[in-house]
């Protein structure tokens, strides 16, 4: 994997919008031909994906500033009006990275980990437009970082700098979320805003910041029959990236499918598989692209389970998942551990 990157960075959760519907009462089932089969065609197209794509670099810091995996379960679900939702996010993330000069002579490897903690907090109100009611969402969150980075002439083991770093990172905000019901399928909008709020020092070999802004539009969708407990979300996004005032590198456009496919079981429980789709479709620019217009890339895939408790009458939606990240190119990779927790009032 070759890359050129001024310096290694943390992997970022910068998130979007929409959130689960809260309490999902669905008959016993196993997973039939019709989920299988979308399994297997979605698997299909990630290693078609893989396959394609030859030539691949990243964002600034090689990172990106949607974070992959985010959405799930419910993706398509937008809240009744008059409803306040909360979602917990916590991630933990073990990632490296190596990236290469041009010319070839100079290596740089890093190694983080990290630790997220956002929230989502949004409120539907009974304003209607569109045939839908409009909601707002702001999404804070705090971030533990360590890395370790070496830089030097290829193959040489150069010496190793180390920095560990807490703080709250970028503001997400998002003026305008949408849903509409269609059945059995549920489809949500939103238009997301990044703000560069995070620490951010361009002499550290990390940041929680990424020190510019972005916009994105999302669309969820979600198929669930109640009758068989039968679920497949899709959550799709683009992301249009500013310039990092402080570099003068402006990362290229990005594009993020998040997937799942799951069982609904009895006593709340579900089961399923989720995964995501990364792609950079612009390259890098700016004064500050010294190593070129770069491209990133990756997939994941991994389990996911569910379930669903009662606090005094209040349900609430908890979750686990693992991604495995493969057919990375140029940009911070390694496997997650999502825990997530979700309510309304």
């Amino acid at each position: 994997m070759r890359a050129g990157r001024r310096r290694a960075r943390d992997i970022r959760f910068l998130p979007c919008c929409a959130l689960a519907r809260i309490e999902p009462p669905y008959a016993t089932r196993t997973l039939g031909s019709c989920a299988r089969g979308a399994l297997g065609a979605i698997i299909f197209a990630l290693l078609a994906i893989a396959a394609s794509v030859r030539t691949a670099s990243a964002s600034e810091f090689g990172i990106s500033t949607y974070r992959p995996g985010l959405m799930d379960l419910y993706s398509g679900y937008l809240a009744p009006p008059g409803t306040l939702m909360v979602k917990n996010f916590f991630m933990f993330q073990d990632a490296n990275e190596r990236a290469i000069t041009s010319d070839g002579r100079i290596e740089a490897r890093s190694h983080t980990v990290s630790y997220t903690n956002a929230v989502f907090i949004a409120y539907v109100t009974k304003f209607s437009v569109l045939g839908s009611y409009w909601g707002v969402g702001v999404i804070p969150l705090f971030r533990l970082s360590e890395q370790s980075l070496r830089v030097g002439p290829r193959g040489v083991r150069g010496p190793r700098q180390t920095s560990t770093l807490a703080g709250p990172g970028d503001f997400i905000f998002g003026p305008c979320l949408l849903g509409w019901n269609f059945g059995q399928f549920h489809l949500s909008t939103s238009l997301m805003f990044y703000a560069p709020t995070g620490s951010y020092d361009r002499q550290r070999i990390i940041d929680i910041g990424l020190n510019r802004w972005a916009f994105e539009p999302d669309v969820g969708l979600t198929w669930l029959d109640e009758r068989t407990g039968r679920h497949a979300s899709l959550f799709v996004g683009y992301t249009v990236n500013t310039e990092n005032s402080s570099t003068h590198y402006l990362s290229g456009q990005e594009f993020h499918a998040d997937f799942v496919l799951a069982q609904h079981l009895p006593g709340d429980w579900v089961l399923g598989m989720a995964g995501y789709a990364f792609q950079q479709t612009t390259g890098d620019s700016g004064s500050g692209a010294l190593f070129g217009p770069f491209r990133g890339r990756v997939l994941a895939l991994g389990p996911l389970v569910g379930k669903t408790l009662r606090s005094a009458e209040l349900p609430i939606n908890f979750s686990l998942k693992y991604d495995v990240e493969f057919a990375a190119e140029n940009r911070s990779t390694g496997n997650e551990l999502w825990f997530n927790a979700a309510f309304r009032f």
